[in-house]
């Protein structure tokens, strides 16, 4: 009896169906047909070679009784005490529980030679689906990747592919199958990696793919996919890409997985403000869509990419200032045996974009001086509409620009600091989004003064701005916006306000030969006062190329050290070394290092230490 209620607990813990040919004959064919065989002559006529013979039952019509093993003989021999005559199998060693209780489960299956509801086994005996030919583990399948078999005549994602749940990693690329890609595609929450690439898939991309947190790679590009990406795509906060190596011949491949890829497909709408979400992304291609409107402000905070391609598609409006952000623009290059794959650092070309290029795009640590930068490194912004003068790090490769809306656009830049002519003892600095405000309550504000103040000393409130076509917009306050059409005298260091007495001045400009301005000389004091703290300035210029001047105050004598060192810590020169007496000082740098050797473009750090005060800041240098 304790034999039985072991057995009846043992089956309520199997799950799938049993498999006749895989999992019971085995068992007959290694305990029981050495008796059970050709016809079973000398064994009570029961043959249990073949799933036949065994269903023919023998001299005894309850050897197998379909849907009660209980009442089945051949289970009740199994199962007898071995020191019984009738127990099977004789002279042999008693069948396990497990295999028992396999039994068991067949009979009250109603014993059936192919379970109804198993697709196929795959090969490491586990229940499985067939897909394409081949059959897939539901439990062990995890990866099903690129070359796959496909057939031709493969048209269709099939719906089986959809409950492999343990997949991790699902590539299938270059086939003939078209049509929507399923809802179910949420059904595999384990994905890490999905493309679909070089396919002909049509349709919208389902909501549902934002159930695959998991994923750092997406890959849909070369379909013919429609419609907007849908919000929940911005769920996957998990999207980055990975480089993999692969072993073989000729030292083996590194294949890049991009974080986001949906170019080549007819995807419309605005590219969202949710496009921040991908903080961690390394890689993002839209190309060659039908995406429009103006950048949103948060793909300038994605500061891990190391390639963004927005080309072919319709977006407009302006380039943000903000795109000097994304320091980790360099282009993802990868190799296999004689071949080279490039993808781009930035690619804006074949678009709508209008205006002036930023100054703050040289920021971005590309090799500006290689003349093939755009196969090395892939960079262009060629056939939009931008306009003159363009940055200097960039003019090489601006390519073909209709300039057709260009006759207004100011060829200079209002960005800096500029003097209020009418009231001495302001100062105005246009950052490229808001217009600052500084006041002087002394008499001595020079212009060591002004450019010794940092966007600190500034009044709290800030006064966003835009200037285009020549023409200023000021939100001065609680909604007041003032519109001004400029005029740009002395080489673009006075803005005149349509001959108002409002001009605006730059600071440290020295107007004797300006030719084309006849108002009167700002005066300036050339006394200097006392500071009230330490501070390290910004370098200006910055980005610089070759020079740039370094500006610090002190409130006080002191031992002062400037240094430059690069982007690892090591020194590359010692600017100076010595007692300085309180006040403002300024010292030039010419971009050569403590042997006077020109030092190459990058990223550098600059340090102050005068007495107990230490200040860093860094700066770049272009070439």
């Amino acid at each position: 009896m304790k034999n039985k209620i072991y057995i009846s607990l043992f089956i309520s813990t199997l799950a799938a169906q049993v498999d006749y040919n895989t999992q019971i004959q085995p068992i007959f064919d290694n305990n029981c047909i050495s008796c059970h065989n050709n016809g079973g002559g000398y064994a009570g006529g029961l043959d249990l070679s073949s799933y036949n013979n065994v269903l023919e039952g023998g001299n005894n019509s309850n050897n197998i009784i379909p849907d009660d093993h209980s009442n089945s003989l051949l289970y009740e021999r199994i199962t007898l005490p071995e020191n019984n005559q009738l127990s099977m199998p004789q002279n042999g060693t008693p069948l396990s529980q497990p295999e028992i209780g396999l039994i068991a489960q067949w009979i009250d299956e109603g014993a059936l030679e192919m379970p109804v509801d198993v697709d196929c086994y795959a090969d490491d005996g586990t229940e499985g689906v067939m897909i394409w030919e081949t059959c897939y583990s539901i439990q062990n399948t995890t990866s099903i990747g690129w070359p796959l078999s496909i057939p031709d005549s493969a048209t269709s994602l099939p719906a089986e592919l959809f409950t492999l749940t343990n997949l991790t990693i699902l590539s299938i690329q270059y086939s003939n199958i078209s049509g929507s890609i399923s809802q179910d595609i949420g059904n595999l929450s384990n994905l890490t990696r999905l493309d679909l690439s070089h396919n002909q898939l049509s349709g919208e991309i389902p909501s549902e793919i934002g159930n695959l947190t998991n994923l750092i790679a997406l890959n849909l590009s070369s379909n013919q996919l429609s419609g907007n990406i849908p919000v929940e795509l911005y769920q996957l906060l998990n999207l980055k890409g990975e480089m993999e190596y692969v072993s073989g011949p000729g030292g083996g491949a590194s294949v890049f997985h991009m974080g986001l890829n949906l170019s080549n497909n007819s995807l419309t709408g605005s590219i969202p403000e949710e496009i921040s979400n991908f903080n961690n992304l390394k890689s993002l291609d839209l190309s060659f869509n039908e995406f429009s409107g103006d950048l949103p402000a948060g793909l300038y905070t994605l500061d891990s990419l190391q390639t963004l391609n927005l080309s072919n598609n319709l977006l407009t409006g302006e380039i943000s200032h903000e795109i000097g952000n994304l320091l980790n623009l360099e282009g993802v290059t990868t190799y296999a045996h004689n071949s080279m794959t490039q993808y781009d650092a930035l690619n804006l070309s074949d678009n709508l974009f209008t205006g002036l290029i930023p100054e703050s795009i040289c920021d971005l640590l590309l090799d500006w001086d290689d003349d093939y930068m755009n196969e090395n490194q892939g960079f262009s912004l060629s056939n939009n509409q931008f306009c003159a003068p363009f940055p200097t790090c960039i003019e090489p490769f601006t390519g073909s620009q209709d300039t057709s809306n260009c006759n207004l656009i100011s060829p200079y830049f209002i960005e800096g600091r500029w003097i209020s002519e009418y009231y001495g003892n302001t100062m105005y600095e246009f950052d490229g989004q808001n217009r600052l405000t500084y006041y002087c309550d002394t008499s001595e504000c020079d212009s060591s003064y002004w450019n010794a103040l940092d966007t600190n000393d500034a009044i709290p409130g800030r006064n966003p701005y835009t200037f285009i076509n020549d023409t200023l917009t000021i939100d001065l306050h609680f909604g007041n916006i003032a519109v001004e059409v400029v005029n740009f005298l002395c080489e673009g260091n006075v803005i005149d306000f349509n001959n108002q007495q409002s001009n605006l001045k730059r600071v440290g400009i020295d107007f004797d030969e300006c030719d084309d301005y006849d108002g009167q000389q700002l005066e300036l004091s050339n006394t200097t006062n006392t500071p009230e703290w330490f501070k390290l300035n910004q370098n200006y210029p910055n980005p610089f190329n070759p020079n740039t001047k370094i500006k610090y105050a002190l409130p006080e004598d002191a031992l002062v050290s400037v240094s430059i060192y690069d982007v690892t810590g090591r020194m590359v020169k010692s600017l100076i070394n010595m007692n300085q007496s309180t006040g403002y000082h300024s010292i030039r740098w010419d971009a050569t290092n403590d042997i006077g050797e020109a030092v190459s473009a990058g990223m550098y750090i600059y340090t102050i230490q005068a007495g107990e005060y230490r200040s860093t800041k860094k700066m770049v240098l272009l070439k």
